[in-house]
């Protein structure tokens, strides 16, 4: 199951999520950001162990950018008064994927 802290995760992204009850693996949490005519959707899945990326240009319904990390075992979060707070996911393929919502919405891909 993943590690991550749901808390964490709402002061970052300054939105709730919702909460969807899937019956096969558990419910998973969509966190919707927008900022500055950009609209990240985070979608977590503790369970599944999975994270799933998707940025789309407000009012549309097709996404930019579409990006799902699997056996993702754990989120870290950094959070940091002057607004560069970001939380951070690694796969286990060595894929970091960096996010941070203010001032703007950026996805970071590093490999590690």
């Amino acid at each position: 199951m993943l590690e991550w802290d749901e808390a964490e995760f709402i002061g970052i992204l300054e939105v709730t999520p919702e909460v969807i009850e899937d019956e096969g693996g558990g419910p998973f949490y969509v966190f919707n950001v927008s900022n500055n005519g950009v609209v990240l959707e985070l979608t977590v899945f503790p369970f599944e162990e999975d994270i799933r990326f998707r940025l789309f240009r407000s009012g549309e319904h097709h996404p930019l950018l579409e990006y799902q990390i699997q056996g993702c075992k754990f989120a870290r979060h950094h959070i940091d008064t002057s607004k560069n707070s970001y939380l951070s996911f690694v796969s286990k393929t060595g894929v970091e994927v960096t996010v941070t919502a203010k001032p703007d919405i950026q996805v970071l891909f590093a490999l590690t």
